[in-house]
C-alpha cells in the first residue's frame, strides 16, 4: 500500500541521515592516514638507507633507485663508492615522478629533503608535502602530533605548516640530523 511504502522510504531517508556523515568522515580520515602513512615510510626508509650508508639521503629517489657517486647527501658530501656498494634498497616503494611523489589530499612530496632546525636547536632531515590546505594540515598535524588547538598546533611538533606567496606546504622533522 502506499502507507507502506511511505514509511519505507522514510526509514530509508533516516538511515542515509546518519550513515551519510559517517561515511564522509572515513574517507576524509582516508586523506590523511594516506599522507601520514607515506611519511612515516620515509622515515623508515631514511633510518633504513642511514643504517646501510651512514649517510642521510639527500632525496627522496636516493630511497627509492640505487645511489651513485654524482649523487649527494643531505648535508652536500658525494656518495662514494664503497657507499654505492653498501646501498640494499629499494627502502621505499614509491617511486618519483617528474621529482614529486603524490600523497593523500592531493599534496605531492618533494623530491629533495630540507634541512631545518627545529624549537630544540636541533637539525632535522625534514620531509615537504606541497599542496596541503591548512585544514588538512590540520587532520593529519593531530594523527602525528596529537590533538592541538589551531593555529598554534601548526608552529609546534614534528610538523609543521605555512603558506608563502600563495603555496601551501607541510614539513615533517622526520630524523635528527647528527
Amino acid at each position: 500500500t502506499l502507507a507502506e511504502i511511505l514509511v519505507a522510504l522514510a526509514l530509508m531517508a533516516l538511515l542515509a541521515a546518519v550513515l551519510l556523515p559517517t561515511v564522509a568522515g572515513q574517507i576524509m580520515k582516508g586523506g590523511s592516514a594516506r599522507v601520514v602513512q607515506d611519511l612515516e615510510g620515509v622515515r623508515s626508509g631514511a633510518e633504513q638507507f642511514l643504517t646501510d650508508i651512514r649517510r642521510y639521503p639527500g632525496r627522496y629517489t636516493d630511497l627509492s633507485t640505487a645511489i651513485t657517486t654524482a649523487r649527494t647527501d643531505i648535508l652536500g658530501n658525494a656518495y662514494n663508492a664503497g657507499m654505492v656498494s653498501k646501498w640494499k634498497g629499494p627502502y621505499i616503494t614509491k617511486d618519483t615522478i617528474n621529482a614529486s611523489i603524490e600523497t593523500g589530499f592531493s599534496g605531492r612530496i618533494t623530491n629533495a629533503f630540507a634541512r631545518f632546525t627545529h624549537t630544540n636547536a636541533v637539525q632535522y632531515l625534514t620531509v615537504v608535502v606541497t599542496g596541503i590546505p591548512g585544514s588538512d594540515f590540520d587532520k593529519i598535524d593531530e594523527q602525528v602530533d596529537g590533538p592541538s588547538v589551531s593555529p598554534a598546533g601548526r608552529t609546534t611538533g614534528l610538523m609543521r605548516w605555512n603558506s608563502t606567496g600563495g603555496v601551501d606546504s607541510l614539513k615533517f622533522f622526520a630524523l635528527p640530523i647528527q
